[in-house]
């Protein structure tokens, strides 16, 4: 079963949140504000990141001694909804990620070659447990982040404040940015699929406190060296500001590979969590087909990996859809389903 050891460490659960909450949709980051907010583009980061970062508290609150596993449990119809759902999900950010490795590091090799070690080692990766899956996170945090903090910081030597000068202050903006870019956050809800199984209950404050510095780095890093307009036209902004970074001495001139590389495990760390989190929903509506589950999943996403990219196009014209309809669900479905529950509990309490 995939939840062979059932506790992992609090250090390890808020590793994972930042992995999957932030690092798969950072790259995003700069664009939306800009395009949502403008010049309170960086504020605009930073109020979406503050509600990301309570979102766990709330997530504890709701749970109380339950778990996303008991719950579902009850749920069939509602996990097999989540499994479609997350192979969705799981199918977007493969798409991207798929679409970052061909555009800028692999232009010429087969679409399939390049996605068959993807598949095999999410495969690998998830195939064990959570405690397994969460060792192996654990163990990508430093190795994905050292790199991505290295180029946030030399990018300050083109930095410019003019993106950041207010003129005129709205407070609409503000607030319909803060909500777009917590929308972009959507991951985050897979905190209801481990967060019970930790050790010791809440994140790691420190931890928390990264998404909102990292969040606002990038946005900072990207407008400061590109400003707002570049920003808007550039489908790719962030690795166009690493493009433009430059160690002293003309040392390691395409640090840009670095960041892409940073994107590309970022964003498999949230396709392997939607597949594993998938599974496990699959696992709950249909007991003893796992195996079942795991090659409709797995072999299904490889089986599309031809058409994926052309669908990113199709993705982008409604990209606000999607990313609105997956905070929604993933902040009702699981709230009223565990109030329902605990509500049940303490009516069940009443009567004995």
């Amino acid at each position: 079963m995939w939840t062979a050891n059932l506790e992992i460490s609090k250090k390890q659960g808020s590793r994972i949140f930042l992995l999957e909450t932030f690092c798969g949709v950072g790259m995003f980051l700069p664009q939306a504000a800009a395009l949502k907010s403008g010049e309170t583009g960086l504020y605009t980061v930073l109020l979406g990141a503050i509600a990301a970062v309570c979102y766990p508290w709330l997530v504890q609150k709701a749970e109380g001694s339950l778990t996303m596993e008991e719950v579902l449990k009850k749920h069939r119809v509602i996990s097999f909804l989540y499994y479609v759902r997350f192979f969705i999900n799981a199918a977007f950010f493969y798409a991207y990620m798929l679409l970052l490795a061909r555009v800028f590091l692999l232009p010429y090799m087969n679409i399939y070659w390049i996605g068959l070690p993807v598949i095999f080692l999410a495969f690998r990766m998830n195939g064990e447990g959570l405690d397994d899956r969460a060792r192996v996170m654990e163990g990508l945090f430093w190795f994905i982040l050292i790199p991505f903090i290295f180029i946030l910081l030399l990018s300050m030597t083109e930095f410019s404040v003019k993106p950041f000068l207010i003129r005129q202050f709205e407070p609409k903006n503000l607030a319909v940015g803060g909500l777009y870019v917590l929308a972009l956050f959507h991951p985050m809800e897979l905190v209801w699929f481990y967060q019970g199984h930790m050790k010791e209950k809440g994140m790691n404050k420190k931890t928390l406190l990264g998404i909102i510095i990292l969040s606002a780095g990038v946005f900072a890093a990207t407008a400061g060296s590109l400003g707002l307009q570049m920003i808007r036209r550039d489908p790719f902004p962030v690795i166009s500001m690493a493009q433009n970074v430059a160690m002293p001495g003309g040392i390691m001139a395409r640090l840009d590979i670095f960041l892409i590389a940073f994107w590309i495990v970022g964003v498999f760390c949230v396709l392997s969590g939607y597949l594993f989190y998938g599974n496990w929903s699959f696992e709950n509506t249909f007991a003893g087909k796992k195996k079942w589950g795991r090659w409709i999943s797995y072999g299904g996403l490889f089986l599309i990996t031809g058409f994926l990219i052309p669908m990113v196009r199709l993705w982008e014209n409604y990209i606000s859809v999607f990313l609105f309809a997956n905070l929604l669900l993933g902040i009702l479905i699981p709230a009223v389903m565990f109030w329902l529950e605990r509500r049940g509990g303490t009516h069940e309490k009443d009567h004995h």
